[in-house]
């Protein structure tokens, strides 16, 4: 009997740990304003979430009046997906009084598959940078079409005046890695004297894919089955079915192919908003 006591000890003492160790990736960070200009030189680092099939790694932030939301790839070509085939993404409380479900909507643009210029500057570097790739980009801007926020907006610029958006998207790279941060009030979720810290949302991602070659088809690592591109007159649709991909704390795989563009890839994020320093939620 004291063996059986202490063995259920033992796990109960585990338990705890796990759970610990989970709110820590589940919880927002509080983060006095952050300046959203695709830099995320204000947010903590390293980044604690990853996703390995979407080839993102991501943080969570609030204040007192925006949630923020900030993705990072540190290979080309999960942001090639991105802008060419188009992604989305959903906030969703099931909370009685502060029901909500949101989206943004990336419309898919124009991006060259083959980088524009053959990389000469730093010849130690064997692949080309993300200015290569993203030429197009900064000549053409990602537009974006937000749903059922307080607001609606439709087709709104990730670069140049974004000032008069409802949601504050930028897009930004360096030789090292792509951003995109995300700034959404608040108030366009629920009224601000409803909000509650501690308030239990869930992020879900959807990332659709470039058409392949005949050779290749369309490939979903979700169901390993050929899929149709994910759209319907010219407009981006999430997948039908739930993101399936739980995010783990791991690195990212480097180095990818060109495979990666040719498979969806989806994933969600249960998190809590964080309480001001020094709040009893």
């Amino acid at each position: 009997m004291k063996q059986l006591c202490s063995v259920l000890v033992l796990v109960l003492i585990v338990l705890a740990t796990v759970g610990t160790s989970a709110q820590d990736f589940r919880s927002a960070v509080w983060q006095d304003e952050i300046v959203v200009d695709g830099q995320n030189k204000d947010w903590q680092q390293p980044f604690k979430l990853h996703n390995s099939l979407a080839g993102l790694s991501f943080a969570i932030a609030n204040d007192s009046t925006k949630l923020y939301l900030c993705f990072e790839a540190i290979e080309p070509l999960y942001i090639v997906k991105m802008l060419r085939a188009g992604w989305s993404f959903q906030l969703s409380c099931k909370e009685r009084k502060r029901r909500f479900n949101t989206s943004v909507v990336f419309n898919p643009m124009y991006i060259e598959l083959d980088p524009k210029h053959d990389y000469v500057e730093k010849k130690e570097k064997k692949e080309p940078t993300f200015e290569n790739w993203l030429d197009d980009y900064k000549l053409e801007s990602n537009t974006y079409t937000t749903q059922g926020f307080k607001h609606y907006q439709k087709n709104a610029l990730t670069l140049s005046d974004t000032s008069q958006n409802i949601i504050h998207v930028q897009l930004n790279y360096n030789e090292i890695k792509a951003v995109y941060e995300i700034a959404i009030p608040l108030r366009e979720l629920m009224p601000l004297n409803h909000v509650k810290w501690n308030e239990r949302m869930k992020l879900k991602v959807y990332i659709n894919n470039l058409e392949a070659p005949p050779e290749k088809g369309t490939l979903t690592l979700e169901t390993n089955r050929l899929q149709p591109i994910g759209r319907q007159g010219g407009q981006v649709v999430s997948p039908s079915n739930a993101p399936t991909d739980i995010v783990q704390p791991k690195k990212l795989t480097e180095r990818v192919t060109k495979e990666v563009l040719y498979y969806k890839a989806s994933f969600s994020h249960d998190f809590y908003l964080a309480a001001p320093p020094n709040t009893t939620p």
